[in-house]
């Protein structure tokens, strides 16, 4: 436990239970940001515990469930119990945690907790003040609903992947060239922010009803709903994007990633103030005068040479020096980081977007709430739980704090 651990503090949510039967990173994602504002997140884990614990990444690259960074940052701020919901007297226990809980998360299978007597219906009838959150990769209802899914599926399937890359990166083959997918969990921790603001917004509506209510997510139609452009753009006039770099798809130019000395800058110069600007910035270079580039049509018709032309200049310059020149003249010019840069940055340091914590041993940072309130600050109250270790108080005892 580090110095920032705070066992007492309270939050905005100080008083609120939530019951998490979740796995992998949506369902303890959005119970995670209930506890980082000071609800009481009691996680439930099988005997075998949450697959995160034997995902890594491991202190020294050596496997240690009670050391997997993936997990420690999805469950702090959680207490752990472990129940083994094949037996009717863990489904009784269940039950009892639940009858005082005020929400219930879970993105198990609905076959799973249907097995499990935990199906939404019967939680619904059994406590009806409970806000019941599930999450799956397609829904309750619907062709897919039975579908089984994960985070490349349901990435995929929620639309973003196929215009991926994108502006202003490209591919130039669609063939050669596939959709690509970020080192992260995007699917699923989208999925885990929406049900964690839907579950937010029932607990308000309970407070007005007194009565509990079914949150149904499905992680795919959280993907599809970030997907403005390309639907409203289908919709309305029939265009289809795709990931080739071309007018048609990536609009006014320039607008690129481009090389510079020490990695990758991103240039965007769409409008024609932000094209006197460039120029200007780059000394008023003489291909930057030619007819090729006087106008926006003329740019985005020519943008395959006004790419090059651009490199031939920002390799000339390291990332700093080039995001100063876009301070200067408020042009959007901005670097590349890598994560450890911006780790590192004196940005991130004032925000306190990163938190010191103690895994395996030793001292390591993983990143903060995503937001701030000031008057009630987010606070890193308890290290994540190993497994079944509130078990016996809890569950001799009921919920504890």
């Amino acid at each position: 436990m580090s110095s920032q651990t705070q066992p007492t503090a309270q939050g905005p949510l100080a008083g609120v239970t939530v019951v998490e039967l979740g796995d992998s990173t949506a369902g303890p994602y959005a119970a995670k940001l209930f506890g980082d504002f000071g609800a009481d997140v009691i996680k439930v884990e099988g005997p075998a515990g949450d697959s995160t614990r034997r995902r890594g990444p491991f202190p020294a690259g050596l496997p240690d469930p009670e050391a997997s960074g993936l997990f420690m940052y999805l469950n702090i701020n959680k207490l752990g119990v472990v129940l083994d919901l094949a037996k009717p007297q863990d489904q009784a226990a269940m039950h009892r945690l639940l009858a005082r809980a005020d929400i219930f998360i879970s993105n198990l299978p609905a076959m799973q907790l249907d097995a499990c007597d935990l199906g939404a219906k019967t939680l619904r009838s059994r406590h009806p003040r409970l806000i019941v959150t599930t999450i799956s990769p397609f829904g309750a209802d619907g062709p897919w609903a039975g579908k089984l899914g994960d985070e490349l599926v349901t990435y995929a399937m929620g639309g973003i992947a196929y215009s991926t890359p994108g502006m202003p990166d490209a591919a130039d083959d669609l063939v050669k060239e596939p959709p690509l997918h970020p080192a992260c969990f995007v699917a699923e921790t989208i999925a885990g922010i929406v049900a964690a603001e839907a579950t937010m917004a029932a607990l308000i509506g309970r407070g007005r009803t007194n009565q509990g209510c079914h949150v149904e997510l499905s992680e795919q139609a959280a993907m599809a709903a970030m997907q403005i452009r390309d639907v409203t753009n289908a919709s309305y006039v029939g265009s289809h994007y795709n990931r080739l770099l071309n007018p048609v798809t990536i609009g006014r130019m320039p607008n690129f990633y481009l090389p510079c000395k020490d990695g990758y800058v991103t240039v965007a110069a769409p409008m024609e103030i932000h094209w006197e600007r460039l120029t200007q910035t780059m000394g008023n270079p003489a291909w930057a005068q030619s007819e090729l580039y006087s106008t926006e049509a003329a740019r985005t018709a020519n943008w395959i040479t006004l790419r090059l032309n651009l490199i031939d200049w920002t390799i000339t310059l390291s990332s700093d020096e080039l995001h100063a020149f876009g301070e200067k003249s408020q042009l959007p010019i901005f670097p590349f980081y890598s994560i450890r840069k911006m780790a590192d940055s004196d940005h991130s340091r004032v925000r306190g977007t990163l938190a010191e914590v103690e895994i395996g041993g030793r001292l390591a940072r993983m990143p903060a709430a995503p937001f701030q309130m000031r008057e009630t600050p987010w606070g890193l109250r308890r290290p994540a739980p190993r497994l079944g270790e509130h078990s016996a108080g809890i569950l001799a005892e009921g919920l504890v704090t």
